[in-house]
């Protein structure tokens, strides 16, 4: 595949879901905020669509975090939001007035292959 391909390449045609998730709450929550994301994740990774879930903490700047997540399908993926511990998360994330980016996004692995 060429790099004009990959560029041409239909979204809808790709069923994996791949989603990066940023957290950010203020430092004084960060450890509560590390607690619950740790919580979601293990309970997520029992999810049969689940093909990936990892936490990950930023180093440089207390509170923020990032998810990784790779799920079967889109649908898969909204079901996940759906679920009983994502919402116990979403709920402790408003109470500790955490910032959340959620982004469906694709690797850029075939596109670098291509060139």
């Amino acid at each position: 595949m060429s790099v004009d391909e990959y560029f041409q390449e239909d979204d809808s045609m790709s069923e994996v879901t791949y989603v990066v998730a940023i957290v950010t709450v203020a430092p004084e929550h960060a450890h509560t905020a590390e607690a619950e994301l740790a919580r979601c994740m293990v309970a997520s990774r029992k999810e049969a669509p689940c093909q990936h879930y990892v936490v990950n903490r930023d180093l440089e700047k207390p509170g923020r975090f990032t998810t990784d997540e790779r799920w079967d399908t889109p649908a898969a993926f909204d079901a996940h939001l759906a679920t009983s511990h994502f919402n116990v998360l979403a709920k402790a994330m408003g109470a500790l007035g955490a910032e959340v980016t959620i982004m469906k996004v694709r690797p850029l692995d075939a596109a670098a292959d291509a060139a």
